[in-house]
């Protein structure tokens, strides 16, 4: 096999790293020292904002890499601008631009609304590459998270636009990071992730992506996106291990040839048992008995999405509130009631005081009984 060349940074350059203080962002840049950069410039909104980072950036300063650390909000263009002018010497080679948990959480303008500034910042300076991390659930899609989903598909958009316009760029698209960040310190993010089918890497297997990414833009034949995370073999293996009924994406007519891959590389989980919810409820011989298949039905999911035995549950006495659903998994409680009970039920009844594991069959069971 011919050998593939390893990667180096310019010794004298600056890489610019916009929210890359965190578990990700920090072993892309021991990596990039490794293969030979010395000088960064990041940029985050809580800046040295805890002492963790403070004592990380001290651990490189003393190792002889230049810092830089600016204290903004990239969907601030004045922010933009005044880390930009604080970088002691040449202009920026490289560009990385991710996101922080809080990002992650809120809305379509972290990333949209930064990603633009800082396309429009770079726009007539000369830079050897600038990558986007985009994610997964641009392709998949994310119940009860559109918003997200939209904004990494606007990177993987504005990566090709810059391209167009004879600029470089490449958005990466990954799915979850196991091992370092956000997923790896939050145990039901990835475990949520997990239900529906979707499977994560190691930051070994990002790095060899993010060199991938960059690589490419030095080609004569750039790729303006990258997508890994998306193998049929592994996705076979991830829905053999998930919730059927939480693997949303199964059913998009998208993803036909996806699944044919699966199927053809053996058998698969993600057909049909012949069972379903509403048709036991249907056959039940009375009232009483639906109720408890529903009760059984529902409670077995409750404890997949909160991480609970089914003992810890008082369903008659505590609301469903209590057990300490957020906003995430309600909006995924919600889908999965939708798709399993063809009822569409307000997030805000699901969390009444008065909604207990117990109410939720009757209401059920009442409807179609």
């Amino acid at each position: 096999m011919p050998h593939r060349s390893k990667l180096t940074f310019n010794i004298n350059a600056t890489y610019f790293l916009v929210g890359c203080l965190g578990g990700v962002g920090r072993c892309l840049t021991a990596w990039m020292i490794k293969r030979g950069a010395r000088r960064f410039a990041f940029m985050s909104r809580p800046g040295l904002g805890n002492k963790q980072t403070a004592s990380w950036i001290h651990g490189l300063k003393a190792r002889g890499i230049a810092c830089q650390i600016s204290k903004g909000d990239a969907s601030n263009t004045s922010d933009i601008d005044v880390a930009i002018r604080s970088i002691p010497s040449e202009c920026p080679h490289g560009l990385f631009h991710t996101m922080s948990i809080d990002d992650w959480q809120t809305s379509i303008a972290p990333k949209a609304l930064a990603a633009m500034n800082l396309d429009q910042a770079f726009a007539e300076i000369d830079i050897d590459f600038f990558v986007f991390t985009s994610s997964t659930s641009g392709i998949l899609g994310t119940p009860g998270q559109a918003n997200y989903a939209a904004g990494n598909s606007f990177l993987d958009n504005l990566a090709r636009n810059r391209m167009a316009r004879g600029q470089r760029a490449v958005s990466l698209v990954h799915p979850m990071v196991q091992s370092v960040g956000v997923v790896a310190e939050n145990p039901e993010i990835e475990a949520a992730l997990r239900r529906k089918g979707i499977y994560g890497f190691n930051e070994t297997h990002l790095l060899e992506a993010l060199e991938a990414a960059i690589a490419t833009q030095a080609t004569t034949t750039p790729a303006d996106h990258i997508v890994v995370g998306m193998d049929p073999s592994k996705l076979k293996n991830s829905l053999s291990r998930s919730d059927v009924t939480d693997s949303f994406w199964i059913e998009d007519a998208r993803f036909k040839a996806m699944l044919q891959a699966i199927d053809s590389s053996g058998s698969s989980d993600h057909g049909s048992s012949g069972f379903t919810i509403l048709k036991a409820i249907q056959e039940a011989s009375s009232l009483q008995v639906s109720v408890g298949l529903v009760s059984e039905h529902f409670t077995t999911k409750l404890c997949r999405l909160l991480m609970l035995e089914p003992d810890v549950f008082e369903p008659e006495v505590l609301p469903i509130v209590e057990y300490g659903p957020d906003s995430m998994i309600g909006a995924e409680l919600r889908n999965w009631i939708f798709k399993e009970y063809g009822l569409d039920i307000p997030l805000q009844q699901l969390f009444e005081l008065n909604m207990t594991i117990t109410k939720f069959p009757t209401i059920i069971c009442n409807y179609y009984k």
